[in-house]
């Protein structure tokens, strides 16, 4: 099957249509119960991260969307118009050093839900990979 895409301009209230686009593609790619729930925390995850400090609340910025299966996994892109930011360390919100830190919640959760989390364009781009 093709890649499916999707695009959004950088306001929180875009948040509903990302919640629809992952229910489309689920069911394009017959997504089971319990990894449709894990690609759904992910997905919203990233889409806050993007809007938030990729794309910094810019309306004329936008977050792309690519989407695609193969070998029974799922490939899901999430890129923003920022700069990036150093993925090469993420830290463990749950160590008591990083318990009262706001950082870094979502991109550890994004690393535990997901099959696979790679990070390309300087960290601008965030593949997330779920096994089907």
């Amino acid at each position: 099957m093709d890649k499916l895409e999707f695009s959004i301009a950088s306001e929180i209230g875009n948040i509903v249509k990302v919640e629809n686009f992952i229910d489309y593609f689920s069911d394009v790619y017959n997504v089971e119960p319990d990894v449709f729930g894990k690609i759904s925390l992910c997905v919203i995850e990233a889409v806050n991260n993007a809007i938030l400090y990729g794309n910094k609340l810019d309306p004329m910025k936008h977050v792309k969307f690519i989407v695609h299966e193969e070998d029974k996994r799922l490939f899901v892109a999430v890129k923003d118009e920022g700069e990036g930011f150093d993925y090469s360390y993420i830290p463990d919100p749950t160590l008591p050093d990083n318990i009262e830190k706001d950082a870094g919640r979502g991109l550890y959760l994004m690393k535990t839900f997901s099959d696979d989390l790679i990070f390309e364009d300087g960290g601008s781009k965030v593949i997330m990979v779920f096994n089907l």
